[in-house]
């Protein structure tokens, strides 16, 4: 770490200090709404509350009898105009601290004017404009000035991170290049670091280094964040540790940014706790989570605990009252706890014989069944529950893979020509025409014809198939492809969907890749095209959930038959449907977990 430190300073503390923008920095750029925004924040707090109120961090080089302020100038600026701009309005405070621009003449002499007036004329450079904008906002807050000055004097803390004079300009660069300010773990790891011994520090930043590599594995990742966490940016996944420590909820950043970082420096600073068992306590919460991830039955129920409360927005919350739940237990009473978390979370049975696609709950379910197949009981064992694989939470979440119908209920056909050809050119011809010759179809020919020239389309074929320039299919017209549309489907799967009532029931419904099936002509495809595309998946080594395989082989129907389309009818009496026999797999595989 160098010479870098960090720490929290009262704002009165920065009296007397002088303080250089140095050249490599923008200008001073704040809208009025951003500085009223920072005088009402700071005039709000309540007066008897004695916790700190923390302004984002300023990052400052020694030089000489200077600070070089690498970061935070915006906001320090802004302190520095009210403080200078009130001071000849009788509402001042009786401390102050300097701040110039290091090429910026006419800056530096627009501020000596507020210092010595409290008013200066806007030259018209790209500076003054903004600093006579603030000076127009802090006059039209200036009634909350008395609360602002209270409050800075007595809960206001900047956070102080003084870094070697050496690395100014370059950690200036990477700050503000990738438009990143200071996380709570980069405080955090600061903070820690320099609050312990030298000989301890090589150790403590190694050992931070592993746990932030690990974070990175997305195998591991994913299962205990949902695809739009707030961790979910590389640069802060090691920040999920830091606020399962620190209990840090969604609703306390928002009021806080710097939360976590906050609560720690506290505990140190006023607290009184070493940083070394600090650092244990963190350590032990990755080791924990670690251990949930080596274990296939912890690792799918927690990852569909998480999932399922991500798609109600509560993924990071739910990872947290599970921890919460978990400290302090073996690992038997942590599997109980999960398993009843999950069972509590499931509709009953008869709720599930009556899922449809718009209810919320359906894609839980189907999730749940998916990770379940996984699933086998053995009772000789001590833990009866065994998983004999880990569910892909990370290729799940990479293909964004939803609810989607096994037999297509589009009830309108497709309306671009280039989603007419690549339909037709996914057909299996073969199957087609047996089954045009089994409903005696008088259209047969001119059908199979178009499934045809379909086929020998090459993928750079369709930008001229798009502007209508292809001579093949130029006759091809939006009535020609609806009649053959109607009476292909027909002659595959039955009657129009029209008449199928339970079209979108949990029987018609599975996990499928949602970039594809709603891509056009994937969305109305056939179920032995969706069959076929699924198959292809599965041979290539892709990511398809098991569920949604074994409904493509129809492994849950008793006497699998027609592989061309999903029966919705019982084919023998006594024999259920591929639907009702779907259906009742669902709900055996899930009464399993009970």
């Amino acid at each position: 770490m160098g010479e870098n430190k960090i720490e929290l300073k009262s704002v009165s503390e920065l009296n007397g200090n002088s303080f250089m923008v140095p050249d490599y920095q923008r200008g001073y750029k704040w809208r009025k709404k951003d500085v009223e925004y920072l005088i009402e924040d700071i005039a709000e707090i309540a007066l008897d509350d004695n916790s700190d109120y923390c302004l984002q961090p300023i990052v400052v080089a020694k030089d000489n009898d200077k600070y070089v302020l690498v970061d935070g100038q915006q906001r320090l600026t802004t302190i520095w105009l009210i403080i200078n701009w009130a001071k000849h309005y009788g509402l001042g405070i009786e401390w102050n601290f300097s701040i110039e621009y290091e090429t910026r003449n006419t800056s530096n002499a627009f501020l000596r004017k507020i210092q010595e007036k409290g008013a200066a004329k806007d030259e018209g450079t790209c500076d003054t404009h903004y600093f006579s904008q603030a000076l127009e906002a802090i006059n039209g807050r200036k009634d909350k000035l008395e609360l602002f000055f209270k409050n800075l004097k007595k809960n206001v803390k900047i956070i102080w991170y003084e870094i070697d004079p050496k690395e100014g300009p370059a950690h200036f660069e990477r700050l503000n290049s990738a438009k990143i300010s200071l996380t709570n773990a980069e405080l955090v790891k600061a903070f820690i670091l320099t609050k312990t011994k030298p000989q301890k520090q090589t150790r403590m930043a190694c050992e931070w280094d592993e746990m932030e590599y690990k974070l990175q594995e997305k195998s591991f990742f994913s299962f205990i964040t949902t695809k739009h966490s707030i961790y979910n940016k590389e640069s802060n996944r090691i920040e999920l540790l830091l606020d399962l420590y620190v209990g840090t909820t969604k609703e306390d950043k928002e009021k806080d940014e710097h939360h976590t970082f906050n609560k720690i420096s506290n505990k140190v600073d006023k607290g009184g706790e070493s940083v070394e068992s600090i650092w244990q306590e963190i350590q032990n919460i990755y080791n924990r989570l670690l251990c949930w991830y080596n274990d296939n039955f912890l690792y799918n129920l927690i990852g569909f605990l998480v999932e399922k409360k991500g798609n109600e927005k509560n993924g990071d919350k739910e990872l947290a009252e599970i921890w919460n739940g978990c400290k302090d237990k073996s690992t038997i009473e942590i599997k109980e706890l999960v398993r009843k978390r999950v069972v509590d979370n499931m509709p009953t049975e008869d709720v599930i014989r009556t899922m449809v696609y718009k209810d919320g709950r359906t894609k839980n379910v189907l999730l749940l069944f998916n990770i379940l197949s996984l699933m086998s009981i053995d009772e000789k064992k001590d833990y009866k529950y065994t998983f004999n694989d880990k569910f892909h939470f990370d290729l799940y979440k990479d293909e964004d893979w939803d609810k989607e119908h096994v037999h297509a209920t589009a009830s309108e056909s497709l309306q671009s020509k280039v989603e007419w050809v690549k339909w037709l050119k996914d057909l299996d011809e073969k199957l087609v025409e047996d089954k045009l010759v089994e409903n005696k179809d008088e259209n047969k020919d001119k059908y199979l014809k178009w499934i045809r020239k379909a086929k020998e389309v090459e993928d750079s074929d369709y930008t001229i198939i798009k502007e209508d320039k292809n001579e093949t299919f130029k006759p091809l017209s939006k009535e020609i492809f609806d009649n053959m549309f109607k009476d292909i489907v027909f002659a595959l799967e039955g009657e129009d969907e029209k008449k199928d009532f339970n079209q979108n029931s949990i029987g018609n419904l599975v996990l499928l890749n949602a970039n594809i099936n709603r891509s056009g002509e994937y969305k109305v495809a056939p179920f032995s095209t969706k069959r076929r595309i699924i198959m292809e998946r599965v041979k290539k080594g892709q990511f398809v959930p098991l569920g949604t395989q074994n409904v493509f082989m129809k492994a849950y129907t008793q006497i699998p038959g027609h592989f061309y389309k999903w029966e919705k009818d019982d084919a023998y009496d006594g024999y259920l449907s591929d639907r009702d026999s779907y259906i009742k797999a669902i709900i055996e595989t899930i009464n399993r977990i009970k």
